[in-house]
């Protein structure tokens, strides 16, 4: 693969994890810095005093899509370490995916990093889960070409985790 599209790659699992990231902190027990003003109905606390805010609960629906996003995260960080094993392993000629492949997971990633309030539809994951895919497909294919004996470990390696893939 060549190396503009496993940067695509890295990139779109660096905004995953901010992402995640952001949606981890700001679902926290709902301690904050206090920003000055006094939201009605909370008492003056000094200035740099962590105040605690009521905390959101989140539904079911919410906790499951963030588990199927961490899932998704975990696949694409694995994809990454096979795709990196498999360049140093391997000499070939041409690039193993379309760039569009990994140019379509970051653009997912990016719109789902400025989603309002961070909020993850099924949607979302659904087209970052099948983007995935179709990268793993592609890959696979790629690989039962080359026929060599990193092509045989990375095609297992490949296999397993086109097998991974979360239901949404």
């Amino acid at each position: 693969m060549g190396l503009c599209s496993l940067t695509h790659q890295i990139d779109a699992l660096n905004i995953l994890n901010d992402l995640r990231a952001h949606a981890t902190t700001s679902n926290r027990d709902g301690e904050g810095q206090c920003s000055g003003a006094l939201q009605a109905g909370k008492e003056a606390v000094r200035p740099g005093e962590l105040m605690k805010e009521p905390r959101r609960l989140r539904t079911i629906a919410e906790r499951a899509r963030e588990g199927c996003l961490s899932r998704l995260l975990e696949i694409l960080a694995q994809l990454i370490s096979i795709e990196e094993d498999f360049i140093k392993d391997a000499s070939y000629g041409r690039s193993l995916l379309k760039r569009k492949d990994s140019v379509d997971l970051k653009n997912i990633c990016l719109r789902m990093a400025i989603a309002e309030g961070g909020s993850r539809s099924d949607r979302d994951l659904r087209e970052l889960r099948d983007c995935l895919r179709l990268i793993v497909g592609n890959l696979l294919a790629y690989v039962r070409e080359e026929n060599n004996l990193s092509s045989a470990e990375t095609t297992h390696k490949l296999r397993e985790l086109s097998n991974s893939f979360p239901e949404i």
